[in-house]
């Protein structure tokens, strides 16, 4: 081999290892590594509608097609509005913790169209009040194709935003199925066939 292409091919090697050493940029987290997780996306600040504890929810009022209905704390339990009944104090948490943090999948751009996300005339308002004495209220208008989503308002502000349906439901249910207890299911009466007539003495065998 000529010399010339010998020193050509030892500058080529060299000028690669340089590079590689200082100048090739950084594997990215996992990059390489079996099963290496890729970087989380950071959260959208933007989505977030509100966020609180569970416990500073005290009570919850909804308005759908004329009709209200709602919940408020009695204690450690729960009783319907207006009639102070009892209410199921396990479906009623639950409904909690998804209002207490509110977080939507997609925020409409500005200067969308009320009309268009069925806000101009809501299908139901839902409002939250807090142990601090304040309220937060959300407006709830028309679902979006496919079933993706609810569109909705928080408070006064005119943007929009896309939350997920089981929450609007839940909220939709306080006023069509409100949380009262399951009734017991009653004990089914033995018959009268298995059933002795008190005092009574077998029969005697013939």
């Amino acid at each position: 081999m000529s010399p010339r292409i010998t020193v050509g091919l030892l500058a080529v090697l060299l000028a690669l290892g340089v590079y590689v050493y200082y100048g090739a940029p950084p594997a990215a987290p996992g990059a390489g590594v079996p099963g290496g997780a890729p970087t989380p996306k950071p959260a959208d600040p933007s989505l977030d509608l509100w966020t609180y504890q569970e416990s500073d929810i005290q009570a919850i009022d909804v308005q759908r097609s004329g009709q209200q209905a709602g919940v408020k704390r009695n204690g450690e339990d729960w009783v319907l509005t207006p009639s102070g009944e009892p209410a199921d104090r396990l479906r009623v948490n639950s409904l909690v913790f998804r209002v207490a943090s509110v977080k939507a999948t997609y925020r409409v751009p500005e200067g969308g169209n009320q009309a268009q996300y069925g806000l101009d005339a809501p299908a139901m308002t839902a409002t939250f009040t807090l142990a601090n004495g304040g309220t937060r209220t959300l407006t709830v208008g028309s679902k979006a194709p496919a079933e993706s989503g609810t569109y909705v308002r928080k408070d006064g502000d005119t943007a929009i935003y896309l939350v997920s349906n089981a929450l609007t439901q839940d909220l939709e249910r306080i006023v069509t199925e409100p949380p009262r207890p399951a009734s017991p299911t009653p004990l089914p009466s033995p018959s009268p066939d298995a059933v002795g007539t008190p005092g009574a003495s077998p029969s005697p065998s013939p």
